[in-house]
This record gives C-alpha cells, sequence and structure tokens, in this order.
C-alpha cells in the first residue's frame, strides 16, 4: 500500500488524496484479512513509523532497494 502511494508521489509529484490513502488502506486491510477499524489503522502506522525509522533511504522503506536507480 505504502510503496504504491509513494512511487505514485515521486512519479507525479504530487501527495495522493485523503481519499486515495483510505482506498489503498482498506485494500491493503482486505488482502491482510483485517477490518479496517481506527484500531487496526493505529497500529499499522505505528508500525510504519518504526519501519520509516529504520530504514536507511525512501527506496529501502518501499522495499526497492538502491539497485533501483540504476
Amino acid at each position: 500500500m505504502l510503496s504504491s502511494l509513494t512511487i505514485s508521489l515521486f512519479q507525479n509529484r504530487i501527495a495522493p488524496s485523503d481519499e486515495q490513502v483510505m482506498y489503498h488502506f482498506g485494500l491493503a486491510c482486505e488482502r491482510a484479512g483485517l477490518i479496517a477499524t481506527e484500531e487496526v489503522a493505529i497500529r499499522i502506522l505505528k508500525r510504519v513509523s518504526r519501519e520509516i525509522n529504520q530504514a536507511q533511504s525512501v527506496l529501502e522503506f518501499v522495499g526497492r532497494g538502491e539497485g533501483w536507480l540504476h
């Protein structure tokens, strides 16, 4: 979910709308077998925050690695 939104942001240079984020969040929850509730959103956002803080770069965070730029 976040990788597709991030890549879209880089390609279009426009931040996704709230509706786009919620749509992708809903799809991600559905794929994971979760019900999209506020509690689930908070848990996911805390996890994402930890992952962002641990990543060495945005590309590492979205799972593309350094080779993606070459």
